[in-house]
């Protein structure tokens, strides 16, 4: 009997989804392994995903230290003309690629964006982040 080894297109988009959610979720993990760990993660220890040219996913912790993550996200975006950072607290839900959907935009934590003209523009979803000092992501 004939075995069909073409997959579906809905898993094989499940299937990246969920690759992309283990690489975010086990990437600091796994970074430590082999004694120079540090040099595969970002500022911070947090480890940054290019999701498209200077444009980076990022996990962060849901109780993380708002003043010591937005230092890590101005380091990392630092040596860029210009640089965003979208960061979520869980690794499925986090984009693998721009423009971010709804879904994305529904469950986005932090949003940083510096730009050529030297301004930088960080966003947190106040509800989740009360320590946080700058505006207010839009939550619909």
């Amino acid at each position: 009997m004939p075995v069909n080894h073409a997959a579906p297109r809905p898993i094989a988009g499940a299937m990246q989804a969920a690759a992309l959610a283990a690489v975010l979720l086990l990437a600091p993990l796994l970074s430590g392994c082999g004694g120079n760990g540090d040099k595969a993660r970002g500022p911070g220890g947090l480890a940054f995903t290019p999701i498209a040219p200077d444009v980076f996913a990022v996990v962060i912790a849901p109780d993380a230290n708002v003043p010591k993550t937005e230092a890590a996200f101005h380091k990392q975006c630092d040596e860029r003309p210009s640089c965003t950072i979208y960061g979520w607290t869980e690794a499925a839900a986090a984009a693998h690629g721009v423009p971010l959907d709804d879904r994305h935009y529904a469950t986005l934590a932090v949003r940083y964006v510096a730009h050529a003209a030297g301004n930088d523009d960080m966003m947190w979803d106040c509800l989740r982040f009360r320590a946080a000092k700058a505006p207010c992501l839009p939550k619909a």
